[in-house]
């Protein structure tokens, strides 16, 4: 029937008691891509159990296998449920249960998979998915863009004349389509070796693998390093890991690598922090709208029917593995709880979620949220307006004065040059979430990069000196929760040396009357 754990196991804080017994079934069907309520109502466990249970006996070539299975099942049952789409809305309106319509369909001769089907029905969107239209289009320039980003990453040393006698005339055409015209031709030279030779290492098996978190790091270091170099008006190249997983491996990072030669050495190569998060934000903001519960079932129902729409998300175990429990999971984007002795902010948009007005106080919070609107408007232009007469070896700091039992403070830097501002945010490393909040999807869905050894703040280059001031401001407020405008004070600096960032304007000066000058600000 099944075995004891012979110990206690631990994984990120978990600890799965020595007298559980593990069915030895549990694996298999996990494997094998069945839902977790399937899995869970089959073993009479809990869901958050059964989960446990897979940590302590799954290793990272379970979760690849169960991935691949649930993308293979998820997307035939969808082709079914599409096919007969009519036949099951009059079932439901018949009063049917969504568990039970498969197994009409099943009786009534279609084959179909109960246990994936009636995970589908439960998700809005279901059946359907992306249609032949909505599907990216495969280039040659994507899977170039691979090549020469593990090839950066694995420190390939170009060959030229393998290159030249062995590279594609079509995908040198492309190449060059893509890249922009201005870009010197001993750099184009150069990447095109990369390619070439990065692609002959592959088929010699010396570089077998890249992760999803490595590509990407390595595409931001590329990315600085020759700054635009696209004339693509589809995006950037090298180009974007989840760009690439979209158009050219069905939603997957494994399939994607299977398309040069590559494969996934573990399933932790497949998704990036900014993955985990986003895929929290999606699902718990889809539980929201559509007044789902925030558990296990919806999670792991929801990452079914994406992966029929050709989409690859972290599961519930991956979950749970990463930040220890499922409930840790959901607060790490949950909205921050507000101080007690706070006037409750009602009127924001705090983390992605909104909460509501009370219809007597609608006229004060709107009233109020204008005025606050225009207070952080007016800390951007002043701020831009500093940066304008900044010599280009200097630097500007904006600090958030907002806790004084915070050692570290939220902050922003912003430094002038010849091809715009580069600004950036305090991350994770020098100001933990614990310690003041912050909201990484705001960031990843406003062209901020992710923090990286050579960058280890969020950080956007070549801004316009007249938006700076207010991507800064911007950063601060809705990407590291600062309330009150009126807390910020900014100052500036010179390098390598020179006066550092301990005066400061804040805005109250500045709106009194007080005009920003160099000196003042240093």
């Amino acid at each position: 029937m099944g075995e004891f754990v012979s110990k206690e196991q631990h994984h990120v804080g978990i600890r799965v008691p020595s007298d559980w017994i593990i069915e030895s079934d549990f694996m298999d069907s996990y494997r094998k891509g069945d839902p977790l309520r399937a899995i869970a109502k089959a073993a009479d466990r809990d869901l958050e159990e059964v989960c446990l249970l897979i940590i302590a006996e799954s290793s990272p070539s379970d979760e690849l296998e169960r991935s691949r299975a649930v993308r293979r099942r998820a997307s035939a049952t969808n082709e079914v449920l599409l096919a007969n789409e009519e036949m099951i809305e009059r079932l439901h309106a018949s009063g049917i249960d969504r568990d039970e319509i498969p197994k009409v369909l099943k009786a009534l001769g279609i084959s179909v998979d109960i246990p994936t089907a009636a995970e589908l029905l439960h998700i809005r969107g279901i059946p359907g998915g992306q249609t032949v239209e909505d599907i990216p289009t495969r280039r040659i320039g994507d899977k170039l863009s691979l090549l020469y980003i593990a090839g950066v990453h694995h420190k390939i040393e170009p060959d030229y004349q393998l290159a030249l006698g062995k590279m594609s005339l079509t995908a040198v055409s492309e190449l060059r389509d893509t890249l922009n015209s201005r870009l010197p031709y001993r750099r184009m030279a150069e990447i095109l070796a990369v390619i070439e030779t990065t692609a002959l290492a592959i088929r010699a098996r010396t570089i077998t693998t890249i992760s999803h978190e490595d590509y990407e790091s390595a595409m931001q270091a590329v990315s600085r390093r020759l700054g635009s170099i696209t004339n693509d008006p589809d995006g950037p190249w090298p180009v974007p890991g989840r760009t690439l997983r979209a158009r050219y491996g069905h939603g997957s990072w494994e399939s994607l690598l299977n398309s040069v030669g590559l494969r996934v050495l573990s399933s932790d190569h497949r998704f990036t922090e900014l993955d985990y998060l986003d895929v929290l934000d999606r699902s718990t903001e889809e539980c929201m709208q559509f007044g789902n519960p925030m558990d296990i079932e919806f999670y792991d129902q929801w990452v079914i029917a994406a992966a029929a729409v050709r989409e690859e998300h972290p599961s519930a175990v991956e979950l749970i593995r990463r930040y220890g429990s499922w409930e840790a999971a959901i607060e790490v984007i949950l909205p921050q709880e507000e101080e007690a002795d706070e006037e409750p902010d009602t009127h924001e948009f705090y983390w992605g979620f909104p909460f509501g007005f009370e219809d007597e106080s609608l006229a004060i919070n709107e009233a109020k949220s204008q005025r606050e609107a225009e207070e952080w408007h007016q800390a951007g232009e002043l701020i831009g307006q500093l940066l304008a007469k900044m010599p280009w070896n200097s630097f500007l700091r904006v600090e958030y004065d907002g806790n004084e039992e915070v050692t570290t403070r939220p902050y922003a830097q912003a430094t002038p040059s010849a091809d715009g501002v580069w600004c950036e945010i305090v991350s994770e490393q020098y100001l933990p979430a614990a310690e003041w909040p912050i909201n990484r999807r705001y960031f990843a869905n406003n062209d901020w990069a992710a923090p990286d050894d050579e960058a280890p703040n969020w950080w956007k280059a070549r801004v316009p000196l007249t938006d700076a001031g207010h991507q800064v401001v911007l950063g601060l407020r809705l990407g590291r929760g600062c309330r009150d405008a009126h807390r910020l004070r900014w100052s500036t600096g010179e390098f390598p040396s020179g006066p550092g960032p301990d005066g400061g304007v804040t805005i109250d000066r500045a709106l009194e009357g007080e005009v920003q000058t160099l000196r003042n600000a240093s």
